[in-house]
C-alpha cells in the first residue's frame, strides 16, 4: 500500500458514487467501501503492519480518505431523499407494521416471583445502594480488616468519594473506601441502624464480584437478602419459612438439603442446596451441579449478635436469621437454563422465550 494506492482508491469511489442512480445501489457501494470488511477497512488493517515512518505518511491520507468518503455517500444520499416525489400517495387505510416488543429476562421473572412469595408472608421489599462503603460491605458486617473471610468476596475497588453523604455518622470519612458490592448484606445494616425488631425485609439487588466467569459464575449477578428478627426466633422457623417459599416457586417435587457453612455475619451459618435439575445427580459431568446432583443457591444463618452492636442497639434480646440467594440460580432452575451467562448476553433468541 502505498500513496497512490489510496488516491486511487478514493478516485474510483467518488466515480461511483456520482454515477450511482438511485438508493439501493448507492447501499452497494457503502458496504463495498464502508463496512467492517469493506475496502478502506482493509486498508486500516494493512496499515497496522507498516513500519513507523511509512504510518507517519499515509496515516493523514487514509483518514482524509474516509472521511471524504462518508461526506460523499451522505450528500448523494440526501439528493435521493430530495428527489423524492412529492405526490407520492400513502395507503392510510392500510395496518400498521407490527412492533417488536420486548420480553423481560428470566431472572426479573424471578425476581417478580421470589418478591410476591415472601411477601405473601409479610416481609417489607427494601433497597439500598449498589457503591456501598467498605464499613458497611465489611466492618459493620464482623468482618474486620485483617480477617481472612475477606478473600471470601472478591471485590471491585473504587476511588474515593468524600462528598458522600449517606454513610454512619460513627464511621470516620476520611477511612470511607468505596466499592462495587460484593452482596445484598449491608442493606441489613443499614435497615438496622434505623430500626429496631421486629424486622422482616427482603432485599433485592445487583451485586458485583472481580472473578472469571463460567456456566455457574458471573462477575455481575442479583441477590435477594432476607432478615427476620423478633424475639424467640430459630432456625426452625427458617427452615420453615424457606422451605415453604422454595416449594411454592418450584413445586413440591423439588429436593432441599441445609449443611453447614461459615459466613461471618451469622452464628451458626448453614448453606441450602437444591437438587439439580439437569441431571439429578446421575451424570458425574454435568456443568452445573459437577456430578453431586445439588446446586448451592443460598448462603444463611442465626444474625451474630456482634451486628446487634453495630446497629447501636441498646438491647440485645434478640435473636434472628438472615440469608442470601442467588436469583440466577434460581432462575436456571425454574426455567431449566444451563449457563449463567446466557443473562447478560443480548442474545434476543434467549430472553424471548420467556
Amino acid at each position: 500500500m502505498d500513496k497512490q494506492d489510496i488516491q486511487k482508491l478514493q478516485k474510483e469511489i467518488l466515480e461511483s458514487i456520482a454515477s450511482s442512480n438511485d438508493s439501493v445501489g448507492l447501499e452497494k457501494l457503502r458496504l463495498k467501501y464502508l463496512s467492517r470488511k469493506g475496502q478502506i477497512a482493509l486498508l486500516f488493517e494493512q496499515f497496522k503492519n507498516l513500519d513507523i515512518t511509512t504510518k507517519k505518511e499515509l496515516g493523514p491520507l487514509l483518514n482524509e480518505l474516509k472521511h471524504v468518503v462518508i461526506q460523499s455517500f451522505n450528500d448523494a444520499k440526501n439528493k435521493f431523499i430530495d428527489n423524492t416525489p412529492k405526490d407520492t400517495f400513502w395507503d392510510y387505510t392500510m395496518p400498521g407494521t407490527k412492533l417488536d416488543i420486548g420480553s423481560l429476562l428470566p431472572n426479573t421473572l424471578m425476581e417478580r416471583e421470589i418478591v410476591n412469595v415472601f411477601s405473601k408472608m409479610g416481609f417489607e421489599v427494601v433497597e439500598g445502594p449498589e457503591v456501598e462503603s467498605e464499613y458497611y460491605n465489611f466492618d459493620a458486617l464482623n468482618i474486620p480488616k485483617d480477617h481472612p473471610a475477606r478473600d471470601m468476596w472478591d471485590t471491585f475497588w473504587l476511588e474515593p468519594d468524600l462528598k458522600l453523604s449517606n454513610y454512619s455518622k460513627n464511621y470516620p470519612r476520611k477511612a470511607i473506601n468505596l466499592l462495587l458490592r460484593t452482596h445484598t448484606s449491608p442493606v441489613q445494616m443499614r435497615y438496622m441502624e434505623q430500626h429496631t425488631p421486629p424486622i422482616k425485609i427482603i432485599v433485592p439487588g445487583t451485586c458485583y464480584r472481580y472473578e472469571a466467569t463460567d456456566s455457574r459464575h458471573e462477575f455481575q449477578f442479583k441477590q435477594i437478602e432476607g432478615l427476620m428478627i423478633d424475639k424467640n426466633i430459630s432456625l426452625s422457623n427458617f427452615k420453615f419459612i424457606m422451605s415453604e417459599a422454595v416449594k411454592n416457586i418450584f413445586g413440591k417435587d423439588i429436593k432441599i438439603r441445609f449443611l453447614p457453612s461459615y459466613f461471618p455475619f451469622v452464628s451458626p451459618g448453614l448453606q441450602m442446596d437444591i437438587s439439580c435439575f439437569k441431571c439429578h445427580g446421575k451424570n458425574k459431568q454435568c456443568n452445573l451441579c459437577a456430578g453431586t446432583g445439588w446446586l448451592e443457591v443460598m448462603g444463611a444463618g442465626m444474625v451474630h449478635k456482634a451486628l446487634y452492636r453495630y446497629a447501636n442497639w441498646a438491647n440485645y434480646d434478640y435473636q434472628g436469621f438472615a440469608f442470601g440467594l442467588g436469583l440466577e440460580r434460581f432462575a436456571m432452575v425454574k426455567y431449566g437454563i444451563n449457563d449463567v451467562r446466557l443473562f447478560n448476553s443480548g442474545d434476543l433468541r434467549f430472553t424471548k422465550q420467556f
